[in-house]
């Protein structure tokens, strides 16, 4: 029970944390109001990233270290960033899901 509750609580974690990031970076995109439809475009590829993100740390209940878990998240994290990316390339909206592409890989550098 209580390896469980730790579990969770590092869940719960990975979730807050990825929360705060993509509000600071949509935070950042409405600060921006260069152009409405990148801003649309960044706000839109964050949302559906955000949601896939949740998802797939709701499902991992199995891990038992903070650091494999943290790997893990991180790259499946990147893994639907870039597929997100590729598979707009096409749509009016790439260059605002480029252009956060490239905020939340410079905020993660920091």
């Amino acid at each position: 029970m209580i390896c469980q509750i730790g579990i969770l609580s590092e869940g719960l974690g990975a979730l807050l944390a990825l929360k705060w990031l993509f509000t600071g970076v949509c935070s950042i995109m409405t600060g921006q109001k260069g152009i409405i439809s990148k801003l649309l475009g960044a706000k839109l590829a964050l949302k559906w990233l955000f949601t896939s993100v949740c998802s797939i740390m709701t499902g991992q209940k199995g891990i038992r270290s903070k650091l494999s878990g943290a790997k893990l998240a991180l790259k499946w994290l990147f893994t639907l960033v870039l597929l997100s990316v590729a598979e707009h390339l096409g749509i009016r909206a790439r260059h605002g899901r480029m252009l956060a592409l490239g905020l939340f890989i410079t905020m993660g550098s920091q």
